[in-house]
């Protein structure tokens, strides 16, 4: 059929009507030296009133005889994996949360994303698609493994409270002579052994120089009825050992002043058979001043309080150690 159209310039409906040249087969487009609103050169004909169409050409009066494009228009481009690939992406953000679930559409949504970008649909839709997608495929990834690795993983099961392993109270074995986890490094012979404890007050010296002094005084030796009417919490870890009461005067001797209680976590007491016992936290009355309570203190000044501490029922000759040496009272 094609035969019966002859080769010239027609009016092109595809192309808005410019006028171009069908040789037989094909369109071809107008050069651009030759605008559609230019005098047509001689051998060119104008647009007549009802041109001739070639084969499949679509326009209104188009003479009978000659098929038009399929659906009366140009086919129109396939955009269904890419508008596929977009809505994925946004549910991949949405279900990002979700372990596994939004795994799953994310990496559909990169797949849809990606044959759309090799077949060449519309690049917004599918591009867009795809980098959401990337997104929701991150956000899902660590999601999915945080629960996997919970599931591997679990937390421990048991989280009773023994009052036996808190810092300052009593070991869990009450036969044991000393915590375990001080290890006193004094000497073992000589000035500041066990044998040969030194004289108070002490002074707590530092690199820069000394930081506090402190005398110290045992107030009583068997306090446990004491410390346990002040407060019922003052009752745990007790078996076996009993409370003993130090009275601690601090002063300062830094600049910059220091926090009273220093000296509490500093002093323990130690027993003649290298037991070292550190102090133990209790709740005061309102008539008690614990050391840790009494605030910071300016260079020159003191202050005054109780520090408690647990040691064996049957301890005696208690001493006084920095774990560097033993001070005797």
């Amino acid at each position: 059929m094609s035969d019966t159209i002859p080769a010239g310039w027609y009016p092109a409906p595809h192309a808005g009507n410019e006028l171009r040249y069908w040789d037989g087969t094909a369109w071809h487009a107008a050069p651009a030296y030759l605008p559609a609103a230019t005098p047509r050169a001689p051998g060119i004909p104008s647009s007549p009133a009802n041109p001739m169409l070639p084969p499949y050409a679509s326009a209104p009066g188009a003479p009978s005889g000659y098929p038009p494009y399929p659906g009366g228009s140009l086919p129109s481009r396939p955009v269904a994996l890419g508008v596929t690939a977009l809505s994925l992406g946004i549910a991949a953000i949405v279900l990002g949360w979700i372990p596994f679930l939004g795994f799953v559409v994310a990496l559909a949504g990169a797949v849809f994303g990606g044959i759309a970008l090799v077949r060449r649909q519309p690049k917004p839709l599918a591009l867009t698609g795809t980098i959401l997608s990337g997104v929701g495929l991150v956000l899902a990834c660590l999601m999915t493994f945080s629960v996997l690795s919970f599931v591997w993983n679990p937390p421990a099961d048991d989280y009773s409270y023994d009052s036996g392993d808190e810092y300052g109270s009593a070991p869990e074995d009450p036969d044991s002579p000393a915590v375990p986890e001080l290890e006193p490094y004094a000497p073992e012979t000589g000035p500041g052994s066990i044998a040969e404890p030194l004289s108070l007050p002490y002074v707590r010296e530092t690199a820069s120089g000394t930081e506090y002094t402190a005398e110290v005084r045992i107030v009583d030796e068997d306090a446990t009825e004491e410390v346990l009417s002040w407060s019922s919490l003052n009752g745990g870890g007790t078996d076996g050992y009993r409370y003993v009461l130090v009275e601690m005067t601090v002063t300062s001797t830094d600049s910059v002043g220091l926090p009273a209680s220093f000296p509490t976590y500093d002093l323990s007491l130690a027993t003649v058979d290298g037991g070292v016992y550190p102090y133990a936290f209790v709740v005061p009355d309102d008539d008690t001043t614990l050391l840790r309570d009494a605030g910071t203190i300016a260079e020159g000044e003191s202050a005054t309080g109780i520090v408690a501490y647990l040691v064996p029922e049957d301890a005696t000759d208690l001493l006084l150690t920095d774990l560097a040496s033993y001070y005797a009272f």
